[in-house]
């Protein structure tokens, strides 16, 4: 069975969308750039390279065309940065619950109860609150595809329905 032919990263062609994976790049006229048609991000090109890199995010990201999709080019902070950021969310997450469950086993209650102390309870509570920001925040700064695209399949649905 035959691969499809591989095509080269240029200008007069659509692509797909490495961040959301569910839009078309199309060329920005009279530019070096691409736009996504459905999570409106921008791109600029490096044809040379066959690249192209996000420009309105917080993390420039970077893209290899490789004929038939695309890659993740590494920078080379980008081990430093994953391990801060590692550390970072294990500490936001970690401390908290530590410092809830801390008090419950501290300061237990009156009168005991039966199952799981409300404390431990409630530190897992917060352990769950504080994952589910920090998994918010990653995605939103890493713009992860598969949160980009469920970001941008919720925006749709409520435009769609509010119409």
């Amino acid at each position: 069975m035959a691969s499809p032919p591989e095509r080269l990263l240029n200008l007069n062609e659509a692509f797909p969308c490495p961040i959301c994976r569910q839009g078309r790049l199309e060329a920005i006229v009279l530019t070096d750039a691409f736009a996504c048609q459905f999570c409106r991000h921008i791109f600029s090109a490096n044809l040379p390279e066959q690249q192209v890199q996000v420009v309105d995010s917080s993390q420039p990201l970077t893209w290899r065309w490789h004929g038939q999709g695309w890659r993740l080019v590494r920078s080379e902070n980008a081990q430093e940065l994953s391990a801060l950021v590692l550390f970072t969310a294990a500490v936001l997450m970690i401390i908290p619950a530590s410092l809830v469950w801390l008090s419950g086993a501290l300061f237990p209650p009156l009168t005991p109860t039966e199952g799981m102390p409300f404390s431990t309870l409630w530190a897992i509570v917060t352990f769950g609150a504080h994952l589910s920001v920090v998994l918010w925040l990653v995605g939103e700064y890493y713009q992860v595809p598969l949160y980009i695209a469920a970001k941008m399949r919720i925006l749709r649905s409520r435009t769609t329905t509010g119409q």
